[in-house]
């Protein structure tokens, strides 16, 4: 879960605890654990839709990928499946659930983004092996950037 998920979620569960503290209405109680819950498993029953999707596309778009080097990685190659290695120099936004990888070999440096968090805990210096479609940046025009259904740790 995200950490505006857990910030609402613990918000809420203060203001319930608040208000039953201030008018002891059990009845309110029943109406208010399960938004609670709801604040809860809505999240995560997303970010494990989300996942699954990603999974299965993996496997279907795995056949189609071209292993390239990043800096063989151009904006005309928008919208093809491609393959890539490199390390870890910089992750961005995973307090979102939607983490951007800044990711670097021997020629060049990219950013990988997921909009959802990856199976494996991905740390900056891990080597990585990332499966995505080239997109156009939207950080930085004229550079590509990828959007990852797939970015595990090469052991």
């Amino acid at each position: 879960m995200s950490l505006p998920a857990w910030i609402t979620f613990f918000i809420c569960a203060a203001a319930v605890f608040i208000h039953y503290m201030q008018v002891r209405n059990t009845r309110f109680l029943l109406f208010a654990i399960p938004a609670l819950l709801a604040l809860l498993i809505i999240p995560m029953l997303l970010a494990w839709m989300s996942r699954r999707t990603l999974n299965k596309a993996a496997q279907e778009n795995v056949s189609k990928a071209k292993l390239y080097k990043i800096g063989k990685v151009t904006p005309a190659m928008t919208g093809q499946v491609v393959s890539i290695k490199g390390h870890v120099k910089k992750i961005s936004f995973r307090w979102l659930n939607r983490p951007h990888f800044h990711v670097e070999d021997s020629t060049g440096r990219i950013r990988v983004i997921m909009f959802t968090a990856p199976d494996d805990n991905i740390r900056e210096g891990d080597p990585v092996d990332i499966l995505g479609i080239v997109i156009k940046n939207i950080f930085k025009r004229g550079t590509p950037a990828i959007s990852a259904v797939s970015v595990k740790k090469n052991e």
